[in-house]
């Protein structure tokens, strides 16, 4: 057991060191760039300053400047720059001109006269330093470039009439296997696909014959989308193993030789990378923290879908933020005991070209520690509850928000749970200040008919919370006689209000009510600091029954909605002031590695939102709270509940979203089958149903 520990003391001599190199010339300068070397043992750092004159420096993995690199390497080119450390070497990718790549060796007094260079006739559109120190390009048949004799290279052409997209690349000494999305010249889909060659490569004379040669070792069509992809390729047994991911996607694509699959994530992905320990996997979840650790290659050949409980050396980096993880500023070692995990930020240049960059506040080197688990001791969790709690702390109220059957009502009920009094009600277009504040109501007395003033929901569950907080064991069970005591201490100020125990008010779907007139002048008393006992504590008088009027500070207000139904930009503005704003989107690891007929829960419920989200945005997305009743029922009975929520909630849901366009979900899910041209839902039987999310979700 371990896990990943802050290198302090590297950091600080890194930082030293490249304070004393900079700070004396007055010039500003961020890490535009970091990585760790193959066997971890040298990081390379891209200094970057506010003239975009670029330098490149080499650390021991100690923060110790290594020999001829204190005080750094030129980098002579202003256009984008990237970096490929090795094991002996570090490779500089320069799109300046037609480009040049430069391998600088670590360990040499005078690494920038002892570099090697290939320069090139044209811009390539990729090159690659191999774990082998082989270099790689990919480019235009036409392309021409000059390489030291010493220097191994691999040309891959470009394919006219069709595209090739590389992801990871490993090598032996016979023997080249890339991971790469592949679309065939007059083909439809592109292909994820492990392809492998001979080097050196048989003689081609055309890039056709170049890629017929090219073997196939496991493909899966159609290909995930190219943009933020992350991914890795093995050798492991002597057969390749592939994973590709997207950035914040949560579904891990593996192809191995025997098959291709896909793995639902419990969270969004961030890196990932083959190491000796298994892959090392940085997991993000919304609103929570960022994990990371190993999964063993036995769990990652075998199970169906990954929960944190199946990385080990688990770690949490802190809180989650996906606009702060860049996955340029991740890496580690083979080994799996140095990590480099950097925070981002961006800023424009001298020459007004926006770049990213290390935060300098960022701890972005970690060590593998080995450890005991400490009997008792928890790991720290962050959910939902937790973050609805904190904001009902400091605001006293909040609206959740986001898509249907995300699950909203339920936080919000069991956030209440234990409470000394809780009260649901939901707003409507009749719903009035009469129902929920007070009003007049008819009653009949001695055969007539009079109009007298009753008490609406909030009022009476305020006047609850502040009679508990003036008289807690008081015992009394008689509305009216605890009114009298409350509205005493309004008029007087009689009395010792300390507020005890917590009471809830849950308002179902807040903005369907006529939210001004609903509320009326309490909306002043919704602010913190206007409550009870608080610094601008406010009283009002009540129109029709001229009693005084607060609420307390330990009356919670939860109001939910949902995102498709009305936009919460139409909500009245000293409304949206008085309440905090919190967002609930589907979460598919709530569904767990539940599977019905060899379709994974989580798996369909990430593949329809990655089309709505796409076509209509994430406002749309299907909640997993759909999937409910699917989980609850009992394994035999769970593919005629998954059919019934299938054929009775989300096709019919389905139809709406692409009304018209049924070529638009066809595109996006060529094996989706369940809508026909005419937009008509297709009756299947048990059989064909399940035979048909196979389809959806698995391979073609």
């Amino acid at each position: 057991m371990g896990r990943f520990e802050i290198s302090k003391n590297a950091l600080e001599k890194i930082a030293e060191s490249l304070r004393e190199e900079y700070e004396g010339s007055n010039v500003d300068y961020v890490i535009e760039d970091m990585k760790i070397s193959e066997n971890g043992e040298y990081l390379s750092v891209l200094i970057r300053d506010d003239y975009d004159s670029r330098f490149l420096h080499i650390f021991d993995t100690k923060g110790n400047p290594l020999p001829g690199w204190k005080s750094g390497v030129g980098i002579p080119c202003q256009e984008d720059v990237v970096i490929f450390p090795s094991v002996e070497n570090v490779a500089v990718f320069m799109k300046c001109g037609t480009g040049e790549i430069t391998l600088y060796p670590f360990q040499n007094e005078s690494p920038k006269e002892n570099a090697l260079r290939i320069t090139f006739s044209r811009l390539p559109i990729y090159v690659s330093l191999t774990n082998t120190e082989r270099v790689v390009i990919f480019g235009d048949m036409r392309l021409d470039f000059n390489a030291p004799a010493d220097l191994e290279a691999l040309f891959i052409p470009r394919l006219q009439g069709g595209y090739v997209f590389f992801h990871a690349i490993y090598d032996t000494e016979g023997d080249v296997y890339f991971l790469h999305t592949f679309k065939e010249p007059g083909k439809k889909n592109p292909v994820l696909r492990v392809g492998r060659i001979n080097y050196p490569p048989h003689p081609y004379y055309s890039p056709l014959e170049f890629w017929d040669g090219v073997e196939t070792i496991s493909a899966y069509s159609p290909a995930p989308p190219t943009k933020g992809a992350i991914g890795d390729i093995v050798l492991r047994d002597q057969e390749p193993i592939g994973v590709l991911g997207t950035k914040l996607g949560k579904e891990l694509y593996v192809l191995t030789p025997k098959k291709a699959r896909i793995i639902p994530l419990p969270g969004e992905l961030v890196f990932t990378k083959f190491t000796e320990k298994g892959l090392f996997l940085l997991i993000g979840q919304f609103r929570g923290y960022l994990y990371g650790g190993f999964v063993t290659y036995e769990d990652l050949l075998e199970k169906n879908s990954l929960k944190l409980e199946d990385i080990e050396d688990r770690t949490v980096f802190g809180r989650y933020n996906p606009e702060a993880v860049d996955p340029k500023f991740s890496g580690i070692s083979r080994d799996g005991n140095v990590l480099v995990l950097g925070k981002s930020s961006g800023k424009l240049s001298a020459s007004g070209r926006f770049y990213y960059y290390v935060r300098p506040d960022s701890n972005y080197l970690y060590s593998y520690v080995s450890t005991e688990t400490i009997p008792g001791e928890e790991e720290v969790t962050y959910d939902q509850y937790t973050q609805l709690e904190e904001v009902l702390k400091r605001f006293g109220g909040v609206i959740l928000y986001g898509p249907p059957g995300t699950g909203k009502t339920k936080l919000a009920l069991d956030l209440s749970k234990g409470a000394d009094r809780v009260e649901v009600v939901t707003f409507h277009q009749s719903y009035s200040y009469e129902d929920f504040v007070e009003g007049f109501r008819p009653v009949e007395k001695d055969g007539k008919l009079l109009y007298v003033v009753e008490d609406g929901i909030l009022k009476r569950l305020a006047v609850e919370a502040i009679f508990h907080g003036l008289h807690p064991n008081s015992g009394e069970t008689d509305y009216g006689k605890k009114k009298e005591i409350v509205l005493n201490y309004l008029q007087t100020g009689n009395g010792a209000f300390k507020p005890r125990g917590k009471f809830y008010l849950i308002i179902d779907e807040i903005n369907r009510g006529n939210i001004s007139r609903i509320l009326g002048e309490v909306i002043t008393l919704l602010d913190p600091d206007k409550r009870l006992g608080a610094e601008y504590e406010t009283r009002i008088t009540l129109p029709y029954s001229r009693e005084p009027f607060a609420l307390p500070p330990n009356l919670y207000i939860i109001g939910t909605m949902n995102s498709t139904d009305r936009s919460i930009a139409f909500l009245d503005m000293a409304l949206r002031r008085r309440f905090a704003f919190l967002e609930i989107l589907p979460r598919p690891e709530e569904l767990g590695d539940i599977e019905v007929g060899g379709v994974n829960l989580q798996h369909l419920l990430s593949t329809l939102n990655r089309v709505i989200e796409e076509e209509r945005g994430k406002d749309y997305t299907i909640g997993h709270g759909y999937f409910r009743e699917v989980i609850k029922a009992k394994p035999e009975e769970r593919a005629k509940a998954l059919k019934d929520v299938f054929y009775y909630k989300i096709l019919p849901l389905l139809q709406e979203y692409f009304y018209g366009n049924w070529e638009t979900i066809r595109r996006s899910l060529p094996g989706f089958g369940f809508i026909d041209e005419k937009g008509r839902i297709i009756e299947m039987d048990d059989d064909e149903f399940i035979e048909a999310l196979r389809k959806l979700v698995t391979e073609k």
